[in-house]
């Protein structure tokens, strides 16, 4: 599931960057830099994001081993020239929770955007469709052709991104949390004019 502070109904219209005519950004986004984390390194970063979103710590481990076995990419964003962290966002190439081959699944050439995360004191200032961009560039060069995206039903915003509602079901999270839940969708296939 995507949360930038908890599901991606959160997000802020400030986040948003508006599309042009093409579907393409119409203003870029801001700069920031990331790296492919590793266990070492990164797992008690990886670690402290995750309880600041209030999902998914636990399973921080098990993501590096799906990282190692090429069926997860992981990102860590920093500001530009920085050791400052501001988020992260990673893509899954197969649904791991309900095997879902709309969701991710490689063989379809789909992945699906998962850990996305933005510290608070960061958001509203066009980082949200810098690192939206990150995982979409990171999707392209595993190449997956549809990247997915999903998260409370009343999640909205990710439109302004190129990305369309494809189903709305429910589906149970961390085995008692029962939600209505928006799936999106979006073309990674450039059309030649």
């Amino acid at each position: 599931m995507v949360d930038i502070d908890g599901p991606i109904s959160n997000t802020s219209d400030k986040d948003m960057t508006p599309l042009d005519a093409s579907g393409e950004a119409a203003s870029p986004h801001p700069a920031l830099d990331y790296v492919m984390p590793n266990a070492e390194e990164h797992q008690t970063l990886l670690k402290k994001m995750r309880k600041s979103c209030g999902w998914d710590a636990g399973m921080v481990p098990t993501w590096f081993v799906q990282q190692d076995e090429g069926t997860r990419v992981m990102a860590i964003f920093y500001l530009p020239g920085t050791k400052t962290a501001v988020g992260m966002g990673g893509i899954e190439l197969m649904d791991f929770e309900l095997k879902d081959k709309e969701v991710a699944d490689v063989d379809s050439k789909r992945g699906c955007i998962v850990s996305l995360f933005l510290y608070k004191q960061y958001r509203g200032q066009g980082y949200l469709g810098t690192i939206i961009a990150c995982c979409e560039d990171m999707a392209r060069s595993k190449g997956l052709e549809v990247l997915t995206l999903y998260g409370m039903e009343k999640a909205h915003g990710y439109e302004k991104f190129g990305y369309k509602t494809f189903k709305m079901e429910e589906r149970v999270y961390n085995g008692v949390n029962r939600w209505m839940t928006r799936f999106l969708e979006k073309s990674l296939v450039h059309r030649g004019v």
